[in-house]
């Protein structure tokens, strides 16, 4: 079961929203009423995370699509956005139904182009060490989650605090598959050919992206037609909280 939440007029124009990994529809809460004038928003929480069922199982790019699919396929179209674990999504989901898709929303894509990639640009910190051996990540992830939910209030400020209760919504399997089978899989760009160029695409990117390298995004836009760079200077792997203006004016000046 997916958790879905509608809001805004639906007599506008549909704009489907996916989170990242780690993250709920709350994650999107800052800029929301600007987007609810132009839009019908709908935001899910994707399987495993949040309020949607959390099963014990390998979590693969195709059961993630395939607990999207069961949502969406009932709208005859809408404009996709998402934000790094989503917006891998997305795109996956674009390729495969693409009459669906009036418009295209990449924030912080995840890009590497092959595991290995992904591993070298994890592997720049320590912490992305952790989080590029399996057995030691999972065992990070059941170690620290509870405790992260009391105390990251006290060290982060500057996110909000619904985001950071939500970053414990989640277990284990979702947590760590998702993040092989789908994030460093990279399986995303074998069909990317297929889909259709007039597809009008925008990727909005920082560049100072630990997390997500924007040299890597850059050089895909620029080689594919009708896709469009919109480059942040400072807000790390999450524009949305910390260049939200600038996110939200892209997405609503994009209708027209």
């Amino acid at each position: 079961m997916i958790n879905v939440v509608e809001s805004g007029n639906k007599e506008l124009s549909t704009l489907v929203m996916l989170h990242g990994l780690g993250g709920t529809h709350r994650y999107w809460n800052t800029g929301i009423d600007k987007l609810e004038e132009h839009y019908h928003l709908v935001r899910l929480d994707l399987l495993g995370f949040g309020d949607s069922s959390q099963p014990w199982q390998n979590y693969t790019l195709e059961k993630h699509l395939s607990a999207i699919e069961g949502v969406l396929l009932k709208y005859e179209s809408f404009a996709l956005v998402g934000h790094s674990l989503g917006a891998t999504l997305a795109l996956a989901y674009a390729q495969r139904h693409q009459k669906q898709i009036t418009r295209l929303f990449l924030v912080s894509l995840p890009l590497f182009y092959c595991q290995n990639n992904a591993y070298n640009w994890m592997r720049r910190t320590p912490s992305g060490w952790l989080m590029t051996n399996m057995g030691v990540a999972a065992l990070t992830c059941m170690l620290t989650r509870r405790l992260a939910r009391k105390i990251l209030p006290f060290f982060v400020k500057n996110i909000p605090k619904e985001v950071l209760d939500d970053l414990v919504k989640h277990n284990v399997f979702s947590s760590i598959t998702t993040l092989w089978n789908v994030l460093y899989n990279q399986t995303i760009l074998s069909n990317i050919h297929l889909m259709s160029p007039e597809l009008k695409v925008s990727c909005i990117h920082a560049v100072n992206d630990d997390s997500a390298p924007y040299d890597a995004v850059k050089t895909l836009v620029n080689r594919l037609q009708n896709w469009k760079l919109y480059t942040l200077k400072k807000s790390g792997h999450h524009p949305w909280l910390f260049e939200n203006k600038a996110c939200v004016c892209d997405i609503i000046r994009a209708r027209t």
